[in-house]
């Protein structure tokens, strides 16, 4: 009889773990604006070491696209284009299992023009993955071309890597002097 009861235990206590490890579905919307009248001469720009972040593309990776009509940001991507010196970059939705574990696959972002160096304005990745709460992990390169005063023209790069933590159904954003993302996550199941 001892034997059958440990045997339950052990059983209710791996249903119970592999419930926690369970993935939820979450819709996951990102917004990323330019700020391009934003003034980059007097800053220090250092030359990234890396290339940007590399991801899964949505086209075929396995996270499936959402179409436009699910947008919770849909009102102020329009604000953002009626205002003079933003642009937006980027604005797409994705369905993606969520699991405690954090093994989520980063989502590939490209974006903008195709710059002379062979990268896009806007290139890198973004992850999505769960502890107590969401993490959102942006790993992203922006570059601009610059006037020097000489009439020399300089590409820069920013680069946003700011993880931040946030609760579903809530619009967060995260800053940056050249750039900005909002990004709105929905709990799908």
């Amino acid at each position: 009889m001892k034997k059958i009861l440990s045997c339950c235990v052990v059983f209710l206590l791996l249903g119970l773990h592999n419930a926690a490890q369970a993935a939820t579905a979450y819709g996951i919307e990102v917004l990323i604006f330019s700020r391009d009248d934003a003034s980059v001469n007097s800053e220090y720009w250092p030359i990234p070491d890396k290339a940007p972040a590399s991801g899964i593309s949505l086209s075929g990776g396995g996270y499936n696209e959402r179409s436009a009509a699910s947008f919770m940001l849909k009102s102020t991507d329009q604000r953002i284009r009626n205002t003079s010196g933003l642009r937006v970059l980027y604005h797409k939705s994705w369905s993606q299992p969520v699991r405690k574990s954090r093994d989520s696959q980063p989502v590939a972002i490209q974006a903008g023009n195709m710059m002379a160096d062979g990268y896009y304005e806007l290139e890198g990745a973004i992850t999505v993955d769960r502890g107590h709460y969401l993490h959102f992990k942006p790993d992203l390169q922006l570059r601009r071309n610059i006037t020097l005063e000489d009439g020399s023209i300089r590409t820069i790069t920013a680069v946003l890597d700011e993880p931040r933590r946030m609760k579903s159904k809530e619009a967060h954003y995260i800053d940056h002097p050249l750039f900005g993302i909002l990004v709105y996550a929905t709990p799908l199941n």
